[in-house]
């Protein structure tokens, strides 16, 4: 073994990774990347492949840009009923490592390995019969490049889990380069990683309609510098159709805070709580769903099913709370962009209150509310900043 490798266990598999990943604040691409900071999108992603892959005919799994193979032997140790799990990435080094871990699990048998760019091992897996079930792309940065490729390598209905670390971009701080990456311009406020996902989502659907197909929204995340999604990919030019009626703009009002999502042919010029015409505009976007209450409840069942799933009791706390929350966002139904209790308690300048709390009083005026899952302080509900600036008072004044 090399001197340099360390074995860990991340979930119920053993990996061997550089030692140095271990200890290092930014841990090195050379020899071989491993980051420990990503466990819980890895985490995230098992829960997400059984609840998916338990359904689909072709169980086949492949990671274009491996790395040591962290996610993908994970997926081949934890997700029992994959067939094939296909292993690849540029670097040799790190593909000798991952080899190694697979023997050390015992699960060589369905792992194939590769050595090549992603672009060149996606497009050697786009003909028919030579396509994946689920193929996931994880860059360092914007995974806009292989977007092209990484669809001609997904069977029909397959599916396509996909990260984003330029946060930076995505985040508002350079709108013009997330223009040019994501055909949409970010924006900077307090719920900028939800505008990130949404551009993420409708970058995904412009490519999957000039390819004659369609996306299905089934899960998001952000944590950290993870953004992360989930889509079903449909072939055929009626759900290429779909695809357009589902971008739209994201405006922001800079007097009051309030947010809402508009439609590509609605212009908006003046927001509607406070008729000010300081509006920031993000977008092009995904402006529906971004995830799917079916599936969502179906991750939840597999972390329940200890029995069935034994790395279930593995998980990292933070990934169980994330599915969790999420499976009462899902059930929200009318997309709303979130608030945060810290931004809105700012603004009145009052002690902030408990979330739960805020979420018992939306509900007991008549509104629809839920948490959400991209911000632990965050809140989704179908009631406007003056109404919510409202009940907020109203509590800290009671309190």
């Amino acid at each position: 073994m090399m001197e340099w490798l360390k074995e860990i266990v991340e979930g119920s598999t053993r990996l061997l990774v550089p030692e140095v990943s271990l200890t290092s604040s930014v841990p090195p691409k050379q020899p071989a990347f491993y980051n420990p900071a990503a466990r819980v999108s890895r985490d995230i992603s098992i829960v997400a492949y059984n609840a998916f892959i338990s359904r689909m005919m072709e169980r086949s799994f492949a990671d274009a840009l491996a790395g040591i193979g962290a996610r993908a032997l994970r997926v081949a140790v934890e997700v029992k009923s994959m067939d094939e799990v296909y292993i690849n990435d540029v670097n040799p080094i790190a593909i000798e490592i991952a080899k190694k871990a697979s023997s050390l699990n015992k699960v060589e048998n369905i792992c194939r390995f590769s050595i090549d760019t992603a672009y060149r091992f996606l497009v050697e897996h786009s003909a028919r019969g030579l396509r994946f079930g689920i193929v996931d792309i994880d860059p360092f940065g914007t995974p806009a490049p292989y977007v092209d490729c990484a669809l001609r390598a997904i069977v029909d209905g397959g599916m396509l889990s996909m990260t984003a670390t330029d946060t930076p971009i995505l985040h508002g701080i350079y709108p013009r380069i997330a223009l040019r990456r994501y055909h949409g311009r970010s924006m900077r406020c307090e719920y900028a990683n939800e505008i990130g996902l949404r551009l993420l989502l409708g970058m995904l659907s412009m490519v999957a309609s000039r390819l004659e197909m369609g996306i299905e929204p089934l899960f998001v995340q952000s944590t950290r510098h993870y953004m992360r999604v989930y889509a079903r990919i449909n072939v055929g030019s009626s759900r290429a159709d779909e695809m357009p009626s589902r971008l739209g703009y994201a405006y922001h009002c800079n007097s009051c805070a309030n947010r809402f999502i508009a439609c590509m042919d609605e212009c908006r010029e003046v927001c509607d709580v406070c008729d000010s015409a300081r509006l920031t505009k993000a977008g092009p976007l995904w402006i529906d769903r971004m995830m799917d209450e079916g599936f969502v409840d179906w991750m939840n069942r597999i972390i329940d099913d200890a029995t069935t799933t034994t790395y279930a009791l593995n998980l990292d706390r933070q990934t169980v709370n994330i599915v969790r929350i999420a499976r009462e966002e899902s059930m929200l139904g009318e997309e709303a962009l979130y608030y945060t209790v810290d931004e809105v308690t700012s603004m009145l300048k009052v002690r902030p209150p408990s979330t739960a709390s805020i979420l018992d009083a939306l509900r007991s005026n008549g509104f629809k509310a839920s948490r959400t899952c991209l911000s632990f302080r965050g809140f989704r509900t179908d009631a406007n900043i003056k109404e919510i600036c409202s009940i907020i008072r109203a509590l800290t004044i009671d309190g």
